[in-house]
């Protein structure tokens, strides 16, 4: 059986407060719990919105709760004990905090967090549909996506080709006006464009050139340009940390192998995507590539694909939303059992020498290697009368084909 926890907190972010609210509060109803959403400062209004909707659907009341409270308050809902699990979205920072006020009551946690997300092109690849999907991976949302790619591994033979291709894409994307039109919008808080400018710097201070975009726009708005960033590496803080803004650091490298290694060399394990036409060279990076989720010409899209789950390893999170995956995060398997059978089960008391011939002989009457000795095994059994009386003759035989 597969029962509810009853009350499922959900702590949503600031990024896609809608979609992300959306998707664990419909499995946890459809799973039979009760939901309380705590949604971010920043998007109060969304979740607020939510809980008159779900007012308006005509759930009962307590049915769908938001609260909305500083995030200081939020330890309190996290360590109430009438909280059955705790689906948490945000930094990896935040995570940590969220699992060690669970702890206090041993409840158990989805935790979904941040990426440093790679792209590996190869030399094979369709430079015109990676450099395409690679900058609309990199941008949208303004760059503020978990599932962001926020570095890019490409084999030398092709670099010089997919940055041109990168930069006239990148040129392309708009920034939006007062009426709407354009591609990137701003950044919600001021506090994560501080952040992007500051790991530009670094990155700039350790020899990486920026090849278009790198300063804020003026004006109102939190708006940052479209970045494209060279010559970076690993000392960088660019492409350590996650900077959940709208740049996009691209390293040049001399092999597949040495690709799949830099991608790998990171603390996240969000998702991670390989841009080949090689099926060979797809299979190995979806083996090697340490990550929740792993596309091949493609990147992030999946969080849209209703059966696929989402989640990733190392400081990316633990367990799953969407799918059936997510669905089963939302419930306790509870094992049912019940004998209808009559008199003493084999293995109650009393523990005598019969018993220990019993026992003793059970595992090689039904896996030994070979048929021979499972029969002599099987045989062997029948002399003892314990057996027969929990059984007896007809159960016996009605069971032999279980036997072989």
């Amino acid at each position: 059986m597969y029962v509810p926890f009853g009350v499922v907190l959900a702590v949503k972010p600031w990024n896609y407060p809608w979609g992300q609210s959306l998707a664990v509060l419909a499995q946890a109803l459809i799973a039979g719990n009760t939901v309380v959403l705590k949604p971010a400062p920043a998007t109060t209004l969304v979740g607020l919105k939510m809980g008159e909707l779900a007012r308006k659907a005509g759930f009962p009341d307590g049915v769908v709760s938001v609260v909305a409270v500083d995030d200081a308050v939020a330890v309190a809902l996290v360590e109430d004990p009438r909280v059955g699990k705790v689906v948490f979205t945000g930094s990896v920072a935040t995570g940590r905090k969220v699992m060690v006020s669970a702890a206090k009551n041993l409840t158990p946690v989805v935790l979904e967090l941040g990426g440093k997300d790679p792209a590996i092109v190869c030399r094979d690849a369709d430079l015109d549909r990676a450099a395409k999907g690679i900058v609309w991976a990199a941008f949208m949302n303004a760059g503020q996506t978990c599932s962001s790619v926020e570095r890019v591994y490409v084999e030398r033979p092709v670099a010089e080709a997919f940055l041109a291709k990168v930069l006239e894409e990148t040129r392309r994307v708009r920034l939006t006006d007062a009426s709407g039109t354009g591609e990137l919008g701003p950044l919600t808080l001021e506090r994560q464009r501080r952040i992007v400018e500051d790991h530009v710097a670094d990155a700039v201070a350790k020899g990486a050139r920026v090849l278009t975009g790198g300063k804020r726009v003026p004006g109102p708005g939190y708006f940052y340009p479209p970045t494209v960033v060279v010559d970076v590496d690993h000392s960088m803080t660019l492409m350590r940390e996650e900077t959940f803004g709208p740049v996009l650091p691209i390293m040049t490298v001399d092999s597949l192998d040495e690709a799949i290694r830099f991608a790998n060399d990171s603390p996240y394990g969000l998702t991670a995507s390989g841009w080949t036409r090689s099926d060979e060279t797809a299979h190995r990076l979806q083996r090697e590539l340490v990550a929740g989720v792993v596309s091949i010409g493609d990147h992030s899209s999946s969080f849209a694909e209703p059966q696929a789950p989402w989640g990733g390893f190392k400081w990316s999170g633990i367990g799953r939303i969407h799918g059936t995956s997510g669905l089963r995060e939302m419930v306790q398997p509870k094992y049912v059992s019940r004998d209808r059978g009559r008199g003493a089960e084999l293995w109650w008391y009393p523990y005598d020498a019969e018993y220990a011939g019993l026992i003793s002989g059970v595992a090689p009457a039904l896996y030994a290697k070979s048929l021979a000795r499972r029969l002599a095994g099987q045989l062997r059994l029948m002399r003892f009368a314990r057996l027969w009386r929990r059984f007896g003759a007809w159960r016996l035989l009605m069971g032999l084909d279980k036997l072989f």
